[in-house]
């Protein structure tokens, strides 16, 4: 059979998508996603190319991007390009890099498939990433779902390439002399994926050559077991998990002992919902002897309760409003039962309570508010070039999820954050040698 033609079996055999519907190609310049466009101009699909330009490589990410922009030339096929600001976004929002690079990948792909109104985008993984991938999840933890590997269709991505593998992308390549770019890291080893690939698979293939075979057959396997396990948590679901009218589920703790395994049933169970495998531990260990005990996951609390689990969603935070009028400072105020007071002073000689919290009395755009946290805010804490997440640092300061509405945030009247009470000001409004009042924000001692 010829490449081409087991190119074609694969997609027709998976439903990727139909030889009238269109298609975006994500065409990094790298040798699979090459192979990938040439074979989709040989199938004579319609077609076209998007390339993402992450500016983590000097020139040669812009050559990288032009190569890629003269191969839809060659192909006579529309095409694409963004550039992102890649380190930037990875440090606004606390993540890698490969991280970053992903979600920015994804995100403008799909607005483009939209936008243009393309049905599909195709990616150009092959079954040796859905190796490491596997082995990637193993090392991490992973349920039975990580062990199916990378899926041949999933929403609007499509891999038709997941009929070969690395090696036999490789040797397609080199027969059909097709140039392609070649990114310097993928030579690198301080990036696990690329450990993978580099030192552990060699080794594996001196126990069998047929890896990627070997793994695929074991990802179909492993899906069809997922696929059972997922409808029988389904169906206890549906006998057990009682919904009450204010939107809580009540569930037998009795019905969920009888379980076995039954660390395996909690985990499938109660994992969508965002518990880990460590909390959840917890609750097993503790629900002959906690009733009480809560167990949280980001947005949802498990509640201990006299032979019943109750799982409800925790709450927002509420936007807690106090106006603090300037011309009425000092202004004492009491906040979720302790009691706070702002006051201005001179910067040099000022006394001060416990966990003073000082900005610069000038920079202030009045009034100002105390209010709690909100999904999304934002601000720059002093010494840092970027954005932080208020969220990240609550987190930092391991602030349960149900006390972040108990920590006071100041914001003057643009709703910009100066203070996270008591431990990081705005770099904004720090203090400065040319500093002479400042805005004094502390917890009094008797509070």
């Amino acid at each position: 059979m010829r490449f081409v033609d087991k190119f074609m079996a694969f997609i027709a055999d998976n439903h990727l998508f139909e030889e009238e519907q269109r298609v975006i190609l994500a065409v990094s310049g790298g040798k699979d996603s090459v192979l990938m466009a040439d074979l989709f101009a040989e199938a004579r699909f319609n077609f076209a190319i998007a390339h993402c330009n992450f500016r983590l490589r000097g020139k040669d990410s812009d050559q990288d991007e032009e190569f890629v922009r003269n191969l839809a030339q060659h192909y006579k096929v529309p095409f694409y390009s963004v550039q992102f600001a890649t380190e930037t976004y990875a440090y606004e929002n606390h993540i890698s890099i490969q991280m970053a690079a992903r979600d920015l990948r994804y995100d403008w792909l799909e607005s483009l498939r939209q936008k243009e109104a393309y049905d599909y985008v195709a990616v150009a993984h092959h079954q040796t990433d859905s190796v490491e991938t596997v082995l990637l999840n193993l090392l991490r933890g992973t349920g039975v779902a990580g062990l199916v590997g990378i899926a041949p269709k999933r929403d609007f991505i499509v891999r038709p390439l997941l009929a070969f593998s690395g090696r036999e992308v490789k040797d397609e390549l080199v027969k059909r002399r097709l140039e392609y770019r070649e990114d310097i890291s993928n030579a690198s080893t301080k990036y696990k994926r690329n450990k993978i690939r580099l030192d552990v698979l060699p080794h594996l293939r001196e126990l069998n050559q047929d890896l990627e075979k070997v793994f695929d057959n074991n990802g179909k396997r492993f899906s069809q077991l997922n696929r059972l396990l997922t409808k029988m948590v389904d169906e206890f679901r549906a006998d057990n998990f009682q919904e009450q009218k204010d939107g809580r589920i009540e569930v037998s703790l009795d019905a969920l002992k009888k379980l076995d395994p039954v660390d395996l049933w909690i985990y499938e169970l109660f994992h969508p919902y965002g518990f880990s495998e460590m909390v959840l531990g917890d609750l097993i260990s503790s629900w002959d002897h906690g009733s009480g005990k809560r167990f949280l996951s980001a947005e949802y609390q498990l509640l201990l309760d006299r032979g019943r689990l109750i799982m409800s969603s925790i709450e927002p935070c509420q936007d807690v409003r106090s106006r603090i009028v300037v011309d009425e400072l000092p202004f004492e105020f009491t906040w979720y039962g302790e009691q706070y007071v702002i006051r201005t002073g001179e910067k040099d000689g000022v006394e001060l309570t416990e966990f003073p919290v000082m900005i610069d009395a000038v920079a202030l755009s009045m009034p100002l508010f105390i209010r709690s946290w909100q999904q999304g805010d934002k601000f720059q804490p002093l010494g840092m070039r970027g954005k932080k997440k208020v969220s990240d640092l609550l987190i930092e300061q391991k602030v349960p999820l149900t006390k972040k509405a108990e920590v006071p945030l100041l914001v003057d009247s643009n709703d910009n954050i100066l203070a996270v009470w008591p431990w990081r000001i705005n770099d904004q409004v720090k203090i400065t040698p040319k500093t002479k009042k400042v805005l004094i924000f502390e917890k009094l001692k008797n509070g």
